[in-house]
């Protein structure tokens, strides 16, 4: 009892009562508020500058506090991201940006960064509601997938539709490995329900080429993100689509008897397809998470439910 008291007597005189705990918890709110309105006016007086003025280059890779940006006369030189902009903005692959001369004639920096018009979001872990942005200005989802090594699972294939949904980008279906599949596999059936609500499809082999030329019927002339796990030959077929700067293809790694990727691509990187087309290759996944999006949302994102 004696050191019970003791304890509330030392709580009380640190103020860390219930009242207490919720008038600091107010204060760190009002603090971050004024924080974030600060923020916004530097923004608005930053773009003001740039009024009028169109972009003059894009975002293909980014890490840390340096990007590789595609600019205006065709070349792609690695930019220094200034402090503010850095704070301000941030920027990631797909993001339009305008950028100024160095300390020397080769160097440039980045002074402001466009608004965007889709934002591609993945979760850093189970606690991570709003994810952070790994791409922007993106028009499709090529969800990416192997029948065979490593195995379909279609309740990846659900979330990815569900986020390309959620995120309003058109989801294609891009079927890689087939080679590895005969005609008369069992397995294509996982797909019929896929078909029956309309999602595009393509069927490709990176070894042999097949369905390539399609593929790029579809990618023409629009940004488009690549996505899977890892594994299921997204940086080959970046490869055999002939994409500039593509990664070397990883292999497969046995975890427990099961067939599992082992990614090779380790950042996001934007590649030129060379006909208006640009693909984002992203890094492989062990889960996908959907963020910003409320349980009694997730209806209206499965087309055979809603």
């Amino acid at each position: 009892m004696a050191r019970k008291a003791r304890s509330q007597a030392r709580s009380q005189g640190r103020g860390d009562g219930p009242r207490s705990r919720s008038g600091r918890r107010g204060q760190k709110d009002k603090q971050r508020q004024v924080v974030a309105e600060r923020e916004a006016q530097q923004r608005e007086r930053l773009l003001a500058r740039f009024e009028g003025v169109e972009p003059d280059g894009r975002v293909v890779c980014q890490y840390g506090t340096h990007a590789e940006v595609s600019c205006a006369d065709g070349r792609v030189r690695l930019c220094l991201l200034t402090p503010k902009v850095h704070k301000l903005f941030g920027v990631c692959v797909g993001d339009w940006v305008w950028t100024g001369r160095g300390a020397t004639d080769e160097e440039r920096i980045i002074e402001g960064r466009a608004e965007r018009r889709t934002e591609v979001r993945r979760k850093r872990g189970e606690e991570d509601r709003h994810g952070h942005v790994i791409a922007a200005n993106v028009d499709t989802m090529a969800i990416t997938a192997a029948l065979k090594e490593p195995p379909l699972r279609t309740g990846a294939l659900d979330r990815y539709l569900v986020l390309a949904s959620h995120l309003g980008l058109a989801p294609l279906l891009v079927l890689t490995k087939l080679d590895l599949t005969p005609a008369d596999d069992p397995g294509w059936s996982v797909l019929e329900p896929y078909r029956s609500l309309g999602v595009d499809m393509v069927y490709t082999a990176s070894v042999t080429g097949q369905g390539l030329a399609d593929l790029r019927v579809r990618l023409a002339g629009r940004v488009t993100v690549f996505a899977g796990h890892s594994g299921v030959g997204k940086s080959r077929l970046c490869g055999a689509l002939g994409l500039r700067d593509a990664p070397e293809p990883g292999d497969l790694s046995r975890s427990g008897g099961r067939v599992r990727g082992r990614h090779k691509t380790s950042v996001a990187r934007l590649l030129n397809l060379g006909d208006g087309g640009w693909v984002v290759d992203t890094p492989g996944v062990r889960a996908i998470g959907l963020v910003d999006l409320e349980r009694q949302d997730v209806p209206i994102h499965f087309p055979d439910l809603a």
